[in-house]
């Protein structure tokens, strides 16, 4: 297992870096939802309403590269470095600032 850490490995002047809620397959709702990607990556999390839609705390499995769970403004875990580098790659999340809420 690996750890990267907020402010270490990734960061956000504005201090928020979080996912798109359209990567947990959200509409326009708040709660819990779950997608399954065309890449293979499953991502569920609970999608926050607050003018804007984001997920913080996810967890994404992938049939090959294991499981990437956590929150991009604290830490996030992998079962793999190599899962990890995949993951970010392909939903690598969002920077912005909180003050636009």
């Amino acid at each position: 297992m690996i750890e990267k850490k907020f402010g270490e490995h990734f960061h956000s002047e504005g201090g928020a870096l979080t996912l798109p809620a359209y990567e947990v397959g959200c509409g326009n709702f708040e709660g819990y939802s779950s997608k399954t990607h065309s890449d293979g990556w499953t991502i569920s999390g609970e999608v926050i309403v607050d003018y804007l839609l984001w997920v913080n705390d996810f967890e994404a499995r992938h049939p090959i590269f294991g499981r990437v769970w956590g929150n991009f403004e604290k830490s996030v875990f992998a079962d793999s470095e190599e899962g990890f580098a995949d993951f970010y790659k392909k939903h690598e999340p969002e920077a912005w600032d909180y003050a636009d809420v």
